[in-house]
């Protein structure tokens, strides 16, 4: 049963392939590094070394191709893995399970 949870969970948490793809595109390596230099590599939250580049908008499969949100530089934001962690509840205790045992993601509760 804990098996086939774990199988279950990986599924769910797996990035869909166009995502996937969208992260090793040579546009989305040049927004990236754009937004670290013009930030001077420090995470716009704490000061701290930035080492994610946020989308502020989150990107999905919908809106992925579109230019504005994907790859806008005021829609990125340079964080540390502490600040992203926490902005996307990683960690904390606001994370649950509900009575089968599934993650309850914080950002999306069904």
């Amino acid at each position: 049963m804990w098996k086939q949870k774990q199988q279950n969970l990986k599924k769910r948490m797996k990035k869909p392939k166009v995502l996937h793809n969208f992260y090793k595109s040579y546009a989305w390596l040049a927004a990236r590094e754009l937004k670290i230099m013009s930030v001077n590599g420090l995470c716009e939250r704490c000061g701290q070394v930035g080492i994610e580049v946020h989308h502020k908008e989150r990107l999905t499969v919908e809106n992925v191709y579109d230019s504005s949100i994907s790859l806008n530089q005021e829609n990125l934001e340079l964080l540390c893995r502490d600040c992203h962690n926490k902005e996307h509840k990683r960690f904390s205790k606001e994370v649950g399970f509900d009575e089968d045992g599934n993650l309850i993601n914080p950002e999306n509760p069904k």
